[in-house]
């Protein structure tokens, strides 16, 4: 059985949706071609181990969407069916008219219809030069840092996205954006989903000129914690930070919440890096508890951000990105 039609029942999308996700997917990008023949109800429930209705209700999902067809004694296959110029354009003329009539039945005159109408073209069109761009990685402390440091730049629409819910919706960064934006580590799954591999801009991560200003300044021997809330960015912070803060003592990092007794992990820590907008992760108590040990210890907050060469080429690309759509 093809990967593509591979789940993961560990996330926290339905079954069916992530099947509906996958083949529209899969069609996007060329690897289920239109007139492809799909697997039977029985035949994916049996591969990937999941109930038959659930297959059935992803199956409907797809026809109601036009992305398949089911023929009745022959099975389930991939349509498409090209669109015909002269019922859209049909369509619009009764879209319009149907428009003019619902206005003049409020009582406003042709000259009234006629500003509405070219204010909300103009509307449309400068809504249109907006660059829609978004932000990918893998935990969630360096989507929303590069996120504020990308909210600088004028005439972009910023969409943030965890890894984990781009590989359960693949199809979206096709469909809504101009832009992704991600770092080299997950460049190349990214590149594996696009359609449109232009679309994709890898940039390269560094600590703060503040961060790492602050973290040559640990001394050798130093207890040093590590708080995060995920263990990607914990791990990312652990590995930096060794490297220029030599014979600190490392401890295991740690993640915000109920499994982390705050005040037992500060207790032995000379330092403790966290994420720099923590508050966010954590609740009242621990941000109160990390203030009373920033008073008499070292308290470093943590920030990655996109190195100047990633950004001045960024706003290029941006740039050249709303001429097109103006034009």
């Amino acid at each position: 059985m093809n990967r593509i039609f591979q789940i993961d029942p560990t996330l926290e999308v339905p079954i069916y949706q992530q099947l509906v996700d996958k083949i529209r997917s899969g069609v996007r990008m060329g690897t289920l071609m239109p007139g492809q023949q799909l697997p039977t109800v029985q035949e994916m429930a049996q591969s990937l181990c999941i109930a038959r209705g659930t297959i059935k209700r992803a199956y409907d999902e797809l026809e109601h969407l036009g992305v398949l067809e089911k023929i009745q004694g022959r099975g389930t296959f991939i349509c498409y069916q090209p669109s015909n110029s002269s019922s859209r354009k049909e369509q619009a003329m009764a879209a319009i008219d149907n428009l003019l009539d619902s206005l003049e039945d409020m009582g406003f005159s042709s000259t009234e219809i006629n500003i509405f109408l070219t204010l909300k073209q103009r509307e449309r069109t400068e809504d249109r030069s907006v660059v829609k761009v978004a932000v990918v990685e893998c935990n969630p402390e360096n989507v929303a840092k590069l996120t504020e440091q990308l909210r600088s730049v004028q005439g972009i629409e910023l969409h943030p996205h965890l890894l984990e819910l781009v590989q359960a919706y693949p199809y979206k960064l096709d469909e809504d954006m101009d832009l992704v934006i991600t770092t080299a580590t997950h460049a190349s799954y990214l590149e594996s989903i696009l359609a449109d591999r232009q679309k994709l801009v890898r940039v390269a991560l560094r600590l703060s000129v503040d961060t790492l200003a602050a973290v040559m300044h640990i001394r050798a021997g130093d207890r040093v914690g590590i708080l995060g809330s995920s263990s990607r960015f914990c791990d990312l912070v652990l590995r930096t930070c060794r490297g220029y803060a030599p014979g600190a003592d490392f401890q295991k990092p740690r993640l915000f919440g109920v499994e982390t007794d705050m005040e037992r992990f500060l207790s032995d820590k000379d330092v403790v890096l966290v994420p720099a907008d923590s508050e966010r992760y954590c609740d009242g108590t621990a941000v109160r508890k990390l203030q009373e040990f920033a008073k008499q210890h070292i308290l470093i907050r943590c920030a990655y951000e996109m190195d100047e060469g990633s950004f001045l080429y960024l706003e290029e690309k941006l740039r050249t990105l709303r001429e097109e759509k103006t034009k």
